[in-house]
């Protein structure tokens, strides 16, 4: 049983869950009757969603998981059900867990709350709750919208981690959970590259994903994600973790199976078509050297991303492979797509020369054309996670999310450098070296804020703050093995 957990009167649940069924079975059969696939897809849902209320109002715990599993498919979900706002299952679940935990909390548990990634979290979220009364914030919808992606959903995810997740199987548990679902986004997208898109996916092409999904005749892979970018953002992350991990204090089985994972992963990011998610694994490399604290590796390291870097940079070969030549306008500093970006943030730091705090959360991007149409801000996509929190929440914004993400780059590397264990100083520079990769992909793309990246990355800010923490158990649990040896 997790911590903070209620139990249920046997009795009591059995008779709970025979009434919901047959509530649910005479619903079941009425709407059916209509031969609305959309309301039969509800009624076929309603019992599943009864008992995932009782599940997670037992204990929050399992809450926590069903969030981080959904939101690698929910995006890819709502092709499949166009007429049902499948995202705000994530609003759902959250809002569901976080009521269980302030139910089932104890006094003596909120002193895993006193980390600083909780704080500086708390901070920025209710910073971004205080823009309520900026002047420049035309409708309180459009905040209300905007405002979960920015911080709502952090506020509520890092605390549940802290109380919940913050063991050594749940560590291990969050890298399994990323490696499988990474595995089966994968060959979905070798799917849609080989057998084609099937009827729900080439409609969503037709309705407009084909303009940046379809280019020069070629499919760019976006297997069940929001788009082709979070798809080869998430499988580079996955692939530089667990090409990490292949190099481990493992056993050659082990070695060789997280290899083979990050060469597939990485094939799927390849046929992504995604040039941004690159840098998540130029950056992170380059702070797993640093990390390694092995001098000779670090040299060995940085002449072969030297000369990796000079074959894309400085060669056109391979540059028939489609996926190869998109990897390698990443590095073009004069690409078409980057001017016009570069262009558009321009415009951007324009108009908010005299709006330190914004122009309102919600005003940009989806958001900005549903709420502001016609806006400046609504013409103007950010392309940047980072450029979309500057023009909502102002340069003090910016500021204070940035912070936010330095105290964990600091305490995470700090952490690091202290650990004892092998298998978790491993598992944590593999985390990190991704986590930094995410950053700097993001100031070219709106990665960190979208599902499933989003998620990761708020679940992984907490365990580079606990490192030390883990670190313990690892130790402990590795102290019996240590004695027979």
């Amino acid at each position: 049983m997790r911590p903070q957990t209620n139990t249920l009167n046997a009795n009591v649940a059995n008779y709970s869950i025979g009434i919901i069924l047959l509530v649910v079975g005479a619903l079941l059969a009425m709407l059916l009757s209509t031969g609305d696939s959309t309301i039969g897809a509800i009624a076929i849902a309603i019992p599943f969603i009864f008992g995932f209320i009782i599940i997670v109002f037992i204990n929050p715990y399992y809450g926590i998981l069903a969030y981080l599993n959904y939101s690698f498919f929910s995006n890819g979900l709502a092709r499949y059900i166009p007429n049902i706002q499948l995202g705000l299952g994530i609003d759902f679940i959250l809002f569901l867990t976080t009521l269980s935990m302030l139910i089932n909390i104890k006094w003596e548990s909120l002193a895993k709350l006193k980390q600083g990634v909780f704080f500086v979290t708390l901070i920025w979220f209710i910073y971004t709750v205080f823009l309520v009364v900026n002047p420049e914030l035309g409708k309180i919808q459009s905040l209300i919208y905007g405002i979960r992606g920015i911080s709502l959903y952090s506020i509520q995810v890092i605390p549940l981690v802290l109380l919940y997740l913050d063991s050594k199987k749940d560590f291990n548990n969050f890298l399994k959970i990323l490696i499988i679902w990474s595995i089966i986004s994968t060959l979905w997208g070798f799917k849609q590259i080989i057998l084609g898109t099937d009827a729900f996916e080439t409609k969503w092409l037709a309705d407009g994903g084909n303009v940046t999904h379809i280019l020069n005749g070629q499919l760019r892979a976006f297997s069940f994600y929001s788009d082709a970018g979070q798809f080869g953002a998430t499988m580079a992350f996955v692939s530089f973790i667990t090409f990490i991990l292949g190099f481990g204090p493992y056993s050659k089985r082990r070695r060789f199976t997280f290899l083979a994972i990050a060469f597939f992963t990485f094939l799927g990011f390849s046929i992504s078509g995604s040039r941004g998610p690159v840098f998540i694994l130029i950056f992170g490399f380059l702070f797993y050297l640093i990390l390694i604290k092995r001098f000779a590796t670090l040299i060995y390291g940085l002449i072969i991303g030297i000369i990796l870097f000079s074959f894309l940079k400085f060669t056109n070969i391979g540059s028939s492979n489609y996926q190869l030549f998109r990897i390698r306008t990443a590095l073009d500093p004069k690409e078409a797509s980057l001017m016009v970006r570069l262009k558009n943030q321009e415009l951007i730091g324009n108009y908010l020369q005299n709006k330190p705090f914004g122009a309102g959360v919600g005003s940009t991007d989806v958001f900005g054309i549903r709420f502001y149409p016609g806006s400046i801000l609504a013409s103007l996509p950010t392309d940047s996670w980072f450029v979309s929190i500057w023009a909502q929440s102002g340069i003090v914004g910016l500021i204070l999310h940035l912070f936010s993400l330095a105290y964990v780059l600091v305490v995470g590397f700090e952490n690091i450098y202290r650990l004892k264990n092998a298998d978790l100083r491993y598992k944590m520079i593999a985390l990190y070296g991704g986590f930094v990769g995410i950053i700097i992909a993001s100031l070219a793309n709106p990665i960190f804020g979208q599902s499933p990246m989003g998620p990761i990355m708020y679940i992984s800010m907490v365990y580079l703050a606990i490192a030390d923490k883990l670190d313990i158990e690892f130790e402990k649990e590795a102290e019996p093995l240590k004695q027979l040896t």
